[in-house]
């Protein structure tokens, strides 16, 4: 074999090394930077003498695109098959709830939104009591996404037993 030949056989292998460490390159590139704009959602439950208050928020780095978010008779139930946060609370919460339009909300990195918050008459042992059952053994389910709308969902147990 000549000089001209081994010279362009040692360019070749290490052009296509090049291209082939380029290629990883970019894609660990891209896979890094999808997993660092990934929202994580936190469901936070204030539970006291005074009332109720249940909020979600964005734990993550990028933004999280609320798709849905439902009430769920266990944890095994998916997320479609819940009740509408609006329809799912008694008579009792309507004039105190402050539940939003979810639908498409982008809530941003370390941000919260309040689901709902309910306050109790001071003396009403009772309301507290109803209550504390209409929210235990109840599930929130969220159905969220990213940027790149890839979907993700959470169900976190409603716990009212303070409340009794």
């Amino acid at each position: 074999m000549d000089t001209a030949t081994a010279l362009v056989l040692a360019t070749s292998v290490m052009a296509l090394g090049a291209i082939t460490f380029s290629a990883l390159s970019l894609a660990f590139q891209r896979s890094h930077s999808r997993k660092s704009v990934r929202p994580f959602c936190n469901v936070n439950q204030r539970l006291t003498d005074n009332g109720v208050s249940v909020s979600i928020q964005n734990a993550g780095m990028g933004p999280m695109r609320i798709r849905k978010v439902v009430l769920l008779g266990s944890e095994s139930d998916p997320i479609a098959s819940g009740i509408p946060l609006e329809q799912a609370f008694p008579a009792q919460f309507n004039g105190e709830t402050c539940m939003h339009h979810l639908d498409s909300y982008v809530l941003a990195p370390l941000f919260e939104v309040e689901l709902f918050r309910f306050a109790f008459v001071a003396t009403d042992d009772a309301e507290k009591t109803r209550t504390g059952n209409d929210l235990n053994g109840s599930f929130l389910g969220i159905e969220y996404s990213d940027l790149y709308d890839d979907v993700y969902g959470k169900i976190e147990a409603l716990y009212a037993t303070e409340l009794r």
